[in-house]
């Protein structure tokens, strides 16, 4: 790695930015810049070769993603790789920080294994001037779709697509499309969309939205099932309900649908929603030892034992080989 890469530490509280400084010196890199805000990082960035910013988000003056915003929008800046740190990191922050065009993010505190690690990271995967232009068209894409000029957007996106085939500038166009109700053109960027990144929910949840429109009901089933089961692998619990929810108003009798939206309620704490939940899929299949013992995890966090044990007894009446069904109930009964 070269270690004479010029860095610009950007903190507003000078214990920080030595941190990350002397982290920095023994990675063996010591041409490192600081300042204490983004405007005065900025005055730097404009006047001093800098190939690495690392930057906190929360600065008083000009925040750390405004800075991030302002050097993606100078053609002299955007190429340089951004490394944004903040204490706490949630889904709308991940989403603000992508679409403003971060390299990477870091959680407080980190230590110097991992910010060597990020910092490695982000350099072995910097874009090359073509990807840089590619995402500047698509950024310019959004603005003039926030602005409600669909086709000049398009054009846009059309023009990043000519470098680089990308699901979210192809779910972008999907949601323009969709707007026009140019529902197959819609539904073919979609696809796109999700054959490059198969775990996009939102470009599941579009599709569902469009064969809905199209009347293809069967397909749109399919499509929200698939946008719930990704959202909960990644833990975003209210994306998966709305997802689900929408499936279940096309079928209400999907039983793996009642089992999954029992699971999101247990881990959220409400447990007589997931209970709810786990019985209305017996209702339809009275014969799944799984639901049971879902059912039973939810009583046990309840703290409600008796009605536990009594859902264990029924899966385990079902399947007699349910061996954690068997610990389960042995470990509860021991402890009544």
């Amino acid at each position: 790695m070269p270690k004479e890469l010029v860095f610009l530490v950007v903190d507003d509280i000078p214990a920080a930015r030595r941190t990350i400084r002397s982290f920095l010196n023994e990675m063996g890199y010591k041409n490192i810049l600081e300042a204490n805000d983004g405007t005065t990082a900025y005055r730097i960035l404009k006047s001093k070769k800098v190939d690495f910013v690392i930057c906190d988000w929360y600065m008083e003056q000009m925040s750390g993603i405004a800075l991030l915003k302002v050097m993606m929008a100078d053609p002299q800046l955007d190429h340089i790789p951004f490394l944004l740190v903040t204490g706490e990191m949630d889904l709308q922050k991940v989403i603000e920080a992508g679409k403003a065009g971060v390299s990477g993010y870091i959680l407080k505190p980190f230590t110097l294994k991992v910010l060597k690690e990020k910092i490695e990271s982000v350099l072995n995967k910097q874009d090359d001037p073509k990807d840089v232009k590619a995402n500047r068209h698509y950024l310019h894409g959004k603005e003039l779709a926030d602005g409600g000029r669909y086709d000049d957007a398009l054009k846009e996106f059309n023009k990043a697509l000519n470098t680089y085939k990308s699901a979210e500038v192809y779910y972008n166009i999907g949601y323009i499309k969709s707007l026009q109700k140019k529902y197959d053109e819609a539904l073919y960027a979609f696809r796109k969309a999700v054959e490059i990144n198969n775990l996009f929910a939102k470009a599941y949840r579009s599709m569902g939205d469009v064969y809905l429109k199209k009347g293809m009901s069967n397909e749109a089933e399919e499509a929200f099932k698939k946008a719930g089961e990704i959202y909960m692998m990644k833990d975003m619990s209210e994306e998966a309900e709305l997802a689900f929810n929408e499936a279940l108003k096309i079928d209400p009798s999907t039983i793996n649908i009642y089992n999954s939206l029992g699971i999101i309620y247990r881990k959220r704490g409400d447990f007589d929603k997931a209970i709810a939940q786990y019985e209305k899929a017996l209702k339809i299949d009275p014969s799944d030892e799984n639901i049971y013992f879902n059912m039973a995890r939810a009583y046990v966090e309840a703290d409600d034992i008796p009605n536990a044990i009594e859902s264990l007894e029924k899966a385990l009446k079902i399947n007699p080989e349910f061996s954690i069904a068997k610990e389960m109930i042995k470990e509860l009964k021991g402890g009544i």
